[in-house]
């Protein structure tokens, strides 16, 4: 008996420390947090509008609404609107910190919280400034790395 109450000592603890290791490694983008804290306030407002007796579908159609009119990180709306205006150097350097970002959360989990961002997000604005900025055709995070001169690890 004494033993298994160390075992599951031994494997509480553990999934504590695994826990703070986890919650340390998650990069909390300014940008989307500020975008996270907005949607949340639009989609309380937009359930509360919503005139179907389905949950669900009013919690769905908030989101979008939300969406809509705050853009997230790595939609084109967002990058038109963020980026359109850049000049080429402007862009470069954009480029250059966006690579950072992304190498930064590079293995994040999936858990969600609020100012996360993905690759997945990253590499859609990458990939539009690369298009929209610089007529690249089929860019993606590795023709940035390229473009500015950085390893692609």
């Amino acid at each position: 008996m004494n033993h298994i109450k160390k075992g599951v000592l031994a494997v509480s603890l553990f999934c504590v420390l695994s826990g703070s290791v986890l919650a340390a490694e998650r990069y909390v983008d300014p940008a989307q947090k500020k975008i996270d804290e907005k949607h949340k306030t639009l989609v309380a407002k937009y359930k509360n509008d919503c005139s179907v007796n389905n949950r669900m579908t009013c919690l769905l159609k908030a989101k979008e609404r939300a969406s809509d009119e705050v853009p997230n990180r790595g939609s084109v709306k967002y990058s038109k609107g963020k980026y359109s205006s850049l000049s080429t150097a402007q862009a470069k350097s954009t480029l250059k910190d966006l690579v950072s970002i992304y190498d930064r959360v590079k293995g994040q989990s999936t858990s969600s919280w609020t100012g996360k961002v993905t690759k997945e997000q990253i590499e859609a604005e990458v990939r539009w400034i690369l298009i929209n900025k610089f007529d690249q055709a089929s860019p993606d995070i590795n023709s940035a790395k390229m473009m500015l001169g950085m390893s692609l690890r």
